[in-house]
């Protein structure tokens, strides 16, 4: 294998000259870059990371801290922040927790042992986890959170306007003339699903509708979750005539148990979704949904942790709103009882 003094040899030229090219600690000439840069090649020497983290104390690792990769959300989330690490020269550990409590704690530990030089998070707001994300961040551990907060504020954080996107799928269907609509949620205790049941709620509330519980199905946010949900609203003695679902994935679940018995979206039954991953422009019919900025969300919180790490960041934790915006496909449309037909 290749060492420095190779390069060194080849180039003819310091051992010193060659490690202030590698660590960028210091002034090389342009004609010793160059020979330099081509005795790298001729010699098919690989910097040592490990050797080079003493010197820098980084390593060029960030870690990613998520639930779930298979959620679209999530997945393109994850691109943002791949594309913008590659960009800022830093590599991305993806590291996948199903939510579980001590996974997370587990993950984040070995993380920091891994000597990452900071850390983005979007897991579940547990007590547990939020003590231990704190004192992380007193210890002095870059951390940037995705959704979730920490009280006081100890950590810069990326959200979005998910209350106004939930406002904005519940007004656009009470403004197609729906008055009895469903919402299909996980727990209205979850962070995740707070702030979009208080704009649902909010919504029907100024439109001087009643807020009628047993339209709310609580269920997992998934496809499975969003079919029975569906057939949870749809067995009520009066169900509704429209369902906005709190993200895509529960809402295309909704539209496939439609389909399979035989209801048809939108003609008897609106739905909306929240987060516009892509498979929602693609589904039959196109899904009419709160767009979130995913990709953007992940490029601002690695440029957000880039800088804590590299001590260019704010003195004080930052924090990055990004709106999101109503995409009105073909799930929506007036009800058939102000179409002059019968539900």
């Amino acid at each position: 294998m290749a060492t420095m003094y190779d390069v060194a040899d080849r180039a003819g030229l310091s051992v010193g000259t060659v490690s202030r090219y590698l660590n960028d600690s210091g002034y090389v000439s342009q004609s010793a870059r160059e020979r330099i840069g081509a005795a790298i090649a001729e010699v098919g020497y690989v910097p040592s990371s490990a050797a080079r983290s003493l010197t820098t104390k980084r390593t060029g690792l960030i870690g990613f801290v998520v639930s779930d990769l298979l959620n679209p959300f999530s997945a393109e989330l994850a691109h943002g922040i791949a594309d913008r690490a590659a960009q800022r020269g830093f590599c991305v550990l993806n590291s996948v927790t199903e939510g579980q409590e001590d996974r997370v704690l587990q993950t984040v530990r070995v993380l920091r042992e891994h000597s990452v030089d900071g850390l983005i998070i979007t897991p579940p707001e547990t007590p547990r986890i939020k003590r231990q994300l704190a004192a992380l961040a007193r210890s002095g551990l870059p951390m940037v959170l995705i959704g979730m907060q920490l009280r006081p504020r100890l950590t810069d954080r990326v959200t979005t306007a998910t209350y106004e996107g939930a406002r904005a799928a519940t007004d656009h269907l009470i403004s197609l003339g729906h008055r009895r609509i469903g919402l299909i949620t996980g727990s209205r205790r979850a962070k995740v699903a707070m702030g979009r049941y208080r704009g649902y709620r909010d919504a029907l509330n100024v439109a001087g509708l009643p807020l009628d519980d047993a339209l709310v199905a609580e269920v997992a946010l998934d496809r499975a979750g969003g079919s029975a949900a569906l057939h949870q609203l749809l067995t009520l003695p009066k169900p509704p005539t429209a369902a906005f679902a709190v993200n895509d994935a529960a809402a295309l679940g909704a539209i496939q148990y439609a389909a399979s018995r035989d209801i048809r979206v939108p003609s008897d039954l609106s739905v909306v979704g929240f987060d516009d991953v892509d498979l929602a422009a693609h589904s039959v019919p196109p899904l009419t949904t709160v767009a979130q900025p995913k990709r953007q969300m992940g490029a601002v919180a690695v440029d957000l942790l880039a800088d804590r790490i590299a001590g260019t960041g704010s003195s004080t934790p930052v924090e990055r709103r990004l709106e999101c915006e109503l995409v009105v496909r073909a799930s929506t449309a007036p009800p058939k009882s102000s179409r002059g037909g019968s539900r």
